[in-house]
């Protein structure tokens, strides 16, 4: 099978869409397919900077510098990115003009209030769309809300990569417990909270770790760090590998998400993958993906704090969490989840 995956951006950039796009092709390469990925030059602070060609791991990577374009018989669609971009234009007007041609990820595009106007352009898109993958019910739940069509719709969630089975637990020296945040350094992700948490939280550190998708939230972080005194307490790590991003897993007290908006919440599910316990806050997707058994869904710094206090202080409830999320983990090995989507493939060929 030929598949093209078309993504506004890909790796060195390590978001959770590229995340996704990466494990499932890499997949998709071990099952005997050959996919290419179609995407810009861009990184998250510059434009056409990355080459036009390469191979990672079997997928073929195609750079273009405005739009794409590809003749595979398989099409599946990831994000749209910025939504005003030349990229996004040829992307909207190609759903707009193609009857049941592709397969759309939208990785929460289609939650986001963007005004009458985008939202109008984006459901006549998604008309002509053979199957909408979200990651997550939540997710499902909130397009169909939006007047999205419930029955191109399928949940497949976000697998998680190898690495997180795979490598052995590591443990990095700290003279303090920490929390770590893991996600791109960006105003939704909402790093600020759990900076502001640690007023409460007085026996933690923070540790912050993702590429700087905003430069100005960057910034505030580091400004409201030392604003409210706890400068000393917070490191930033802009850019970590595999090895030392599972290494900052194993050896934290608890993986924090407090983001505003979440499709799935691909650092707690790796978080989870490892034993460890998580602290989420109570908004999109992140309550569905966590409960009791699994940690703490919290609505502001002072509940968080709380959770903190209660994983200090019972080794009995952090084993108890442990051994919990290790077995959710095992749902969510990437060969599952790639045969899932593999099957919505064979649908559309076989239509």
């Amino acid at each position: 099978m030929q598949i093209s995956m078309i993504t506004p951006l890909f790796l060195p950039v390590r978001g959770g869409t590229e995340v996704h796009v990466y494990n499932l092709s890499k997949q998709l390469v071990k099952n005997g397919d050959v996919v290419s990925v179609h995407t810009t030059r861009n990184i998250y602070t510059e434009r056409w900077v990355l080459p036009r060609q390469e191979v990672i791991d079997g997928i073929y990577v195609v750079r273009h510098t405005f739009y794409w374009n590809s003749d595979d018989e398989i099409l599946h669609l990831h994000n749209l990115g910025r939504m005003f971009s030349a990229w996004n234009l040829k992307t909207i007007i190609y759903l707009l003009s193609h009857k049941e041609r592709v397969i759309f990820t939208p990785h929460h595009i289609l939650t986001i209030d963007r005004g009458k106007l985008a939202t109008k352009l984006l459901r006549g898109g998604m008309r002509g769309v053979f199957k909408i993958i979200a990651v997550s019910e939540w997710e499902k739940k909130e397009m169909i809300r939006r007047g999205f069509p419930e029955g191109k719709i399928t949940v497949i969630p976000n697998g998680v990569e190898d690495e997180a089975y795979e490598l052995p637990p590591q443990r990095m020296n700290s003279q303090r417990p920490y929390l770590l945040f893991l996600g791109r350094i960006y105003s939704a992700k909402n790093q600020v909270m759990a900076v502001r948490s640690l007023t409460y939280a007085r026996d933690v550190d923070l540790v912050i770790a993702g590429q700087v998708h905003e430069m100005s939230y960057l910034e505030e972080i580091r400004r409201t760090a030392k604003e409210i005194g706890v400068e000393d307490r917070v490191k930033i790590m802009e850019n970590v590998d595999q090895v030392t991003k599972y290494k900052l897993i194993d050896s934290s007290l608890a993986v924090v998400l407090t983001s505003e908006i979440e499709a799935e919440g691909l650092a707690i599910k790796e978080a989870m993958v490892r034993g460890k316990p998580v602290i989420v806050s109570n908004k999109a997707a992140l309550p569905y993906l966590v409960s009791r058994e699994n940690g703490f869904v919290i609505t502001d710094e002072s509940e968080l704090a709380e959770a903190v206090s209660k994983l200090l202080h019972d080794d009995n409830l952090v084993a108890e969490i442990s051994v919990n999320n290790r077995k959710r983990g095992e749902e969510w090995k990437w060969s599952a989840v790639a045969s899932r989507v593999r099957e919505v493939y064979l649908e559309f060929l076989n239509k």
